[in-house]
Order: structure tokens, then sequence, then C-alpha cells
């Protein structure tokens, strides 16, 4: 069978787990020409090993073989200057999320793009998650009534996750602000601009990372809706859930593991549903590459585009401003 997709290019930036993964998914909806860059030459190799790919040693020489898409999956530091690279190179772009660790860039980005007609897409997979999608159309049906709050917590055991923990970004400078995935949620669920950021951060595990491994974030949307998000690095097990509390009942989705999540939901009468969906972890990043790779071949807009992808970045950071967070060197 003829892939839709086989006619395009494909460089993927960054050869570590996240791009492997997305090397591997492209694969198989039937992208034939991937190529990929990285400085590493283990992270070359070991994306080799599972996809069949074209691999060159710097980004200057990816972008040289004028791919027609780019998928950037490096440190958040690098994304809009990479996507800047890459636009100007004539391609359009995936980037993993977050889009950036500062907005400041933002405007440039989306200009450059919109003048140069290339699509930027951010990597916010978890819209793409069975469970959470079916919330998003429970909500949506106006059957709960309006959404007044929601309760997020994400939790992992950072050592267990990755034992080379101590040599990640996240371990000097993201920390739990890394989980970011649930602050973009709570966006996408509100539909609404935010009003006000608070937040505690904290150092409250034994796992010795100089960031901070816990962080408490309190959002107030427009329209009277307000957002409580937990993120940690050292919970275990791991665990992930979010609440919508509405004027006339509550959805709940909680997913601890990848193959499978339970969606509940209950009005009024006090009578739960609960819903047992099967999942694979990779369904997530096989919908929005899908998306993104059917907004290139149709010239259309991309569904999490820079505008989607601000709201979050910009969260993060008054986020860290109100808290004690700074950005330190942690002594291996």
């Amino acid at each position: 069978m003829v892939s839709k997709f086989e006619n395009l290019s494909v460089l993927i930036v960054g050869c570590g787990s996240i791009g492997r993964r997305h090397a591997r998914i492209l694969h198989g909806l039937g992208v034939k020409d991937i190529r990929a860059c990285d400085s590493v030459e283990s992270q070359r190799n070991a994306l080799l090993l599972e996809t069949p790919v074209q691999l060159f040693t710097s980004y200057e020489q990816g972008l040289a073989s004028r791919p027609a898409t780019v998928f950037i999956c490096t440190a958040p530091q690098l994304h809009i200057s990479m996507a800047l690279q890459a636009v100007e190179a004539g391609a359009h772009v995936f980037c993993e999320k977050p889009l950036s660790d500062s907005s400041v860039d933002f405007d440039k980005l989306s200009n450059v793009a919109q003048l140069a007609q290339r699509q930027i897409m951010t990597g916010l997979c978890f819209r793409y998650h069975k469970g959470l999608t079916r919330a998003k159309s429970l909500l949506a049906s106006g059957q709960w009534g309006r959404l007044a709050a929601i309760r997020s917590l994400v939790g992992e055991h950072l050592p267990s996750v990755r034992p080379d923990y101590r040599t990640l970004f996240s371990a000097t400078d993201g920390g739990a602000f890394d989980l970011t995935h649930e602050v973009d949620l709570a966006v996408w669920f509100s539909g609404r601009a935010f009003k006000q950021v608070r937040c505690l951060t904290g150092n409250c595990s034994e796992i010795n990372i100089a960031a901070p491994d816990i962080a408490v974030i309190l959002i107030e949307f427009e329209d009277r809706c307000m957002a409580s998000i937990h993120l940690d690095f050292f919970q275990q097990p791991r665990r992930r859930s979010t609440e919508l509390i509405c004027t006339q009942g509550v959805i709940t989705v909680e997913f601890s593991r990848w193959d499978r999540c339970t969606v509940s939901f209950c009005g009024p009468d006090s009578i739960w549903t609960h819903e047992q969906l099967i999942t694979d972890r990779d369904d997530m990043f096989r919908a929005e590459d899908t998306d993104f790779l059917d907004a290139v071949i149709q010239n259309k807009v991309v569904s999490c585009g820079i505008v989607e992808a601000r709201q979050s970045v910009e969260i993060i950071e008054i986020a860290k401003a109100d808290s004690t967070y700074r950005k330190t060197s942690l002594s291996i």
C-alpha cells in the first residue's frame, strides 16, 4: 500500500530517545526519506540500529540536504534558533515541547514562519491521548455544565526513568518544571486566557538534583476557572491524573501506566461511570505526527501552533519568577 507521506523528506535533529521514537513512527507511517543529525556518534548509531535513516554529523549538513520538514528534538533553549534556521532553509517545522524555555522570540519565529509560509507545530502529544481526548469530548458536550476548576497531578521517579538523570537538563535547569504537559492540558481544557499564576517549588526528596524536584502551580483563568497543578520528580509509583470539576459534575482521567487509562464521570445523581481504555504510548505520537504531515501536504494550519504553545511557556516563566526557583549548577 502506498503511503501518502512517502514522498516527504524529514530531518530529525537530535537522536536521543524522543528523536528515535519519532524516527520509528515516521518510518511506520510510510515516510521513506528520513534523515537525522546529532553531534554525538553513539546517539546517531543508536537511532540507526532502530530505523533506516541517512545520518549527518551536524545540523548545518542536515539542512543543506534541503529536507521538506524538520523535527527538532533537542534541548528547549535551542528550539527557537533551530526552528528559525529550518524555516530559513525552506522547511516546515515540528518542534518537541516546550517550544522554548522562554517566550522572548516567539513573535520573531511567528513572523518569519508567516512570511516564509511555513508551518510550526509543537509536540503537545497529550492532546492526542485517548483518555484525555475522551475527557475533552465529554466536557464539550455541555452535560456537566461550565468548567470551574482543574486539578492535575504528575509524579514519577526520575532516577528510575532515567538512570543517567544527573546528566540531564532536568537535573540542573528545568527540574519539575520540565513536566509541562499538565500546564498545557490546563490551558487546553480551560480554553481561556490566564489571568494570574502563583507557584511554590522545593527540593523535598533525596534524589539530589540542583533544580526543584517539586513544583505546585496555581493558575487563574478568565471566566471563573482555576487550576491546581502538582509536578514532582520523585514519586513512586508513577502517577498521572486530571480532574475536571464542573458546575454539574466531575470528569477524571487516570493513567499511571501507558497501556491503559480510566476515564470516570459523575453528575448530580452521584452515579459514577468508569470507562477502561486500552492505550499504547506510541498512539499519541503517531496521531500528532500524522496531523503535522497532513497539514504539510494539504497546506492547512497545524493543530498545535505557536499560539497554542505560547501560553504554557508563559505560565512556566511566571511560575518560576513567583517561586524560589533558581537556575544553578550541580556538581557531579
